[in-house]
């Protein structure tokens, strides 16, 4: 069984992505630990780290045991008879170092996005946010399953120096941050890694050209066979889970103190990702 896992911020295309190598005939890929129809959800086949994804984060010396609990038996899970698994979620974050020493042959797939377009897609003004990442403005009705992923997303630990500033930071400070700071924990983990396991896809050119993404992580996962029909065909289909309205204008109409504030916490990650853009 060759071993895969994907990690972002969220909002990147990862269900879509999902449901595509799931399509594949010699592999299973799941979501968050669950199978994916398009956005409707399937068979829970490993276990969640909706809370543990946040303990991980403010106590880093925990997260070797955190994931040799959870995913130590991966590798005994009834997921068919196929050569390839994967599983693709943003709680692998704060993991990634930690489950590549507990499976030393398994290979990553980590995607980046803009971080200006991250803040736009990170939530929801009103309505049910099915698949909640980003934090929701503060008068935002949440639903129960809404509340319970917010008890495992990050924000600043106690130590930091932005944890007083939190309380009275909006929904467009904190996904900023939230998008600095989980970008900040896999590119320090991506430097300590052999960059053989690693695949980094940036989500604007997979939007622009997912055929030829899609191939680039077919041959790092070492899949042998030409992309079949069935396949290519939940490739190029509708993209799942796609933000129809958004929250917050593009860039080019937030406001001077957005652009600073976005500029201060977040301008040293968009240089990292060699993200160029004017403030």
């Amino acid at each position: 069984m060759n071993l895969f896992f994907g990690l972002s911020t969220g909002r990147t295309g990862t269900m879509h992505l999902a449901n595509t190598l799931n399509a594949e005939p010699d592999c299973v890929c799941v979501h968050e630990g669950k199978f994916r129809l398009r956005e409707e959800s399937g068979e829970q086949k490993l276990p969640f780290l909706t809370l543990e994804n946040r303990i991980a984060y403010e106590y880093p010396e925990r997260a070797a045991q955190i994931i040799a609990d959870k995913r130590g038996g991966m590798r005994e899970v009834d997921f068919g008879d196929v050569r390839h698994v994967g599983d693709i979620a943003y709680n692998y974050c704060p993991f990634l170092e930690p489950l590549a020493g507990l499976f030393p042959d398994a290979k990553f797939i980590v995607i980046f996005r803009d971080g200006r377009t991250f803040v736009r897609s990170a939530t929801l003004s009103d309505g049910e946010d099915e698949v909640p990442v980003g934090w929701p403005p503060a008068d935002k009705e949440l639903s129960d399953m809404e509340r319970y992923i917010s008890l495992g997303r990050l924000q600043p630990r106690r130590d930091s120096p932005h944890a007083i500033a939190w309380r009275d930071w909006d929904a467009f400070e904190k996904n900023t941050w939230l998008w600095a700071a989980t970008n900040r924990i896999v590119l320090d983990a991506l430097g300590n890694l052999p960059p053989e396991r690693c695949l980094v896809v940036r989500f604007e050119a997979f939007v622009a050209d997912p055929v030829a993404q899609y191939g680039a992580i077919r041959e790092f996962l070492g899949f042998t066979e030409p992309l079949g029909e069935a396949t290519r065909a939940v490739l190029e289909s509708k993209k799942v889970n796609a933000r129809k309205d958004y929250w917050l204008p593009a860039y080019e109409d937030w406001s001077p103190r957005q652009k600073s504030f976005f500029a201060d916490l977040a301008g040293d990650v968009m240089e990292r990702l060699d993200y160029p853009y004017e403030h």
